[in-house]
């Protein structure tokens, strides 16, 4: 018996993503940021190939089919590392999460088959396929077994809004339920909008549209790390962080800034460079002064601000600044504590 082929247009599929899924045209992308928000950052050639990534966002349906084909089109790798697809299947007294392999050596028109675990028959549930992390891509539809139940899932609303750069977003973390902001999420019951975008500065005119779109339980803010590369970005941090600092005070109950955390280059140690950018004695330089005026600047207008969120460590950061899987879990234990 044949599959049962699903557009991404179905209006049975939810899509779990801060902008508005414009479904008039498949194949369907998930967007974090509209053009306008984007065409804010100009030129900066790192952030603007991240800030079209899908981090934490979802395709969400609920089904009993043994397994979910996932048909993705336009793949293409912007990192060296690893990346994957996640089926995050919630049953009744718990959550099965089931990965994919990796999806680096491929590119372009891709179909990743994620089992679930569920029987046809046996009842639909809620099924969330988390798409890739750092990787960009569009969706072209979805295929379950045959017989297998469709239903649509009704989605929470948002209530935190985590802004940052690479960190936040996941890079280094080949599975999307990995990242400490997923993590948390799941463990606070608190349903977040994933926008890190690596490589990028303290850009408060980014994020102004996605601040503005509702009231906030909790911002967090993981900026500050990439003023370091280059003295010329530092003259004007401490005016970048009060105007973010104000944005989201304006709109959330909470805010909390998150130090640039750290580098086992302050130590002497892991490799020379990052993508051509050298990791040196100068970088470390830059990194405490750039600490030093977050910290100045969030305490005059009571923001709270937590810091030494990674193990001091080298062994942790392959590339030199980036934890995989096991610290982003250490990251999400360390914040859960210094927010409890």
């Amino acid at each position: 018996m044949s599959a049962i082929e699903i557009a991404a247009d179905d209006e049975r599929l939810a899509w779990w993503a801060p902008q508005p899924t414009r479904l008039e045209r498949v194949p369907v992308r998930a967007d974090r940021f509209s053009k306008a928000s984007i065409d804010t950052l100009g030129y900066q050639v790192g952030p603007l190939a991240n800030v079209r990534s899908s981090s934490g966002c979802a395709l969400v349906l609920a089904t009993d089919s043994p397994w979910v084909d996932v048909d993705l089109v336009r793949l293409r790798h912007h990192q060296p590392v690893a990346v994957g697809l996640d089926a995050e299947v919630q049953l009744p007294n718990k959550t099965r999460v089931v990965s994919s392999g990796d999806l680096r050596e491929f590119g372009g028109d891709v179909r990743v088959r994620l089992a679930t675990g569920l029987e046809r028959g046996r009842g639909a549930r809620p099924v969330w396929l988390w798409l890739p992390l750092i990787s960009t891509c569009a969706v072209q539809g979805l295929r379950l077994a045959s017989g297998a139940a469709i239903e649509a899932v009704p989605l929470p609303e948002p209530r935190w809004l985590a802004l940052g750069d690479s960190l936040t977003q996941g890079f280094c973390a080949q599975q999307p339920t990995a990242t400490w902001v997923h993590r948390l999420q799941r463990r606070w019951q608190l349903p977040a909008w994933n926008l890190g975008v690596g490589g990028l500065r303290v850009e408060p005119t980014l994020f102004a549209e996605a601040l503005e779109t509702r009231a906030w339980d909790l911002v967090t803010i993981g900026l500050g790390s990439n003023h370091a590369w280059r003295d010329e970005d530092l003259p004007d941090l401490a005016q970048r962080v009060e105007a973010l600092c104000r944005q989201a005070q304006a709109q959330a109950q909470r805010v909390v800034w998150l130090l640039p955390p750290w580098k086992p280059l302050e130590a002497g140690k892991g490799p020379p460079e990052f993508m051509g950018v050298p990791l040196d004695i100068a970088v470390a330089r830059r990194l405490v002064q750039i600490r030093d005026t977050i910290r100045v600047v969030t305490a005059d207008l009571g923001v709270t601000v937590v810091s030494d969120l990674l193990p001091q460590d080298h062994r942790l950061y392959a590339d030199g600044l980036h934890p995989g899987a096991w610290g982003m879990a250490q990251l999400a234990d360390a914040l859960n504590a210094a927010l409890a």
